[in-house]
């Protein structure tokens, strides 16, 4: 038996398919404007159109004249979606959401001292990193710690970077919840990575803890795989520089300093100071 004749009157009817056709049915399925005549055979940009930031290329063409096609979603709502996940992640109190360089309280040279250095770690954060540089914020309660580690994390997210803020305790009891088997928290090393991956990790209320040699440890744990990252770490502690490193022991302690400053807040609590103006 053989396969049917489609060279007859049938087939000689049948409306011939241009291959231009099909190419504009396949880019209006994936939703390409067809009627845009710069979309091919010619190598200029086709765009799409966003309601809220206007006009955006979603192809070009590279340094090797080659046609790249980009992703079809506008790059400003793509980088607020970002941005946005990362503020999320990042954990900073709700307390310290609103606190920025520029609403930071300065009535001494040495606050302004203590600013500049924050604002311009900040600034430089992509060499910080490159540095593994790291921060230490210690002195009295109420001087603006948390206001300065605040600012930073917003510049730092801003510039696409990764940021964590939480307490020693939180750290201590997160890597010890992994010991219950039955909470279904993973192991003890992968809460150290939690910690360690990020690009900068913010660590509040050092001396706030016991200051057992467990909790020395799981610190030093967490400090030391950032360190061999070459990642920064903020350390914030109303404690003094010697009880700073009491309670993070020598060994973490030293790490912070290699490529890190240390800064020290002694000045009146504005917490203190606004309760006496109040009276």
């Amino acid at each position: 038996m053989g396969l049917p004749d489609n060279s007859g009157s049938a087939g000689k009817n049948q409306p011939g398919i241009h291959i231009g056709d099909m190419a504009k049915d396949i880019l209006a399925r994936w939703g390409f404007d067809t009627n845009n005549v710069s979309i091919l055979p010619d190598r200029h940009p086709q765009y799409r159109e966003c309601d809220r930031h206007g006009r955006f290329p979603i192809s070009m063409v590279d340094e090797q004249d080659v046609i790249r096609y980009l992703p079809p979603v506008c790059p400003v709502c793509a980088a607020e979606k970002t941005s946005q996940r990362l503020m999320e992640i990042a954990a900073i109190p709700k307390r310290y959401m609103a606190c920025g360089f520029d609403n930071y309280t300065i009535e001494s040279p040495h606050q302004q001292q203590v600013l500049d250095v924050c604002r311009a770690y900040a600034d430089h954060f992509d060499e910080e990193d490159r540095q593994g540089s790291s921060l230490i914020l210690c002195g009295n309660p109420g001087t603006g710690k948390n206001h300065l580690a605040s600012a930073i994390a917003h510049t730092v997210l801003s510039k696409g970077h990764s940021v964590l803020q939480v307490t020693a305790y939180d750290i201590i009891a997160r890597i010890r919840q992994t010991w219950r088997r039955e909470n279904g928290k993973g192991t003890e090393l992968e809460a150290i990575r939690g910690f360690a991956d990020v690009d900068l990790l913010i660590i509040d209320e050092v001396g706030k803890t016991f200051g057992s040699d467990g909790e020395r440890v799981h610190l030093f744990e967490v400090i030391d795989h950032r360190y061999r990252d070459m990642k920064p770490t903020i350390i914030l502690s109303n404690e003094g520089v010697d009880g700073v490193e009491r309670f993070l022991g020598i060994a973490a302690f030293d790490r912070l300093c290699q490529n890190g400053e240390l800064l020290i807040l002694d000045w009146q609590s504005h917490r203190r100071g606004r309760a006496s103006t109040s009276n």
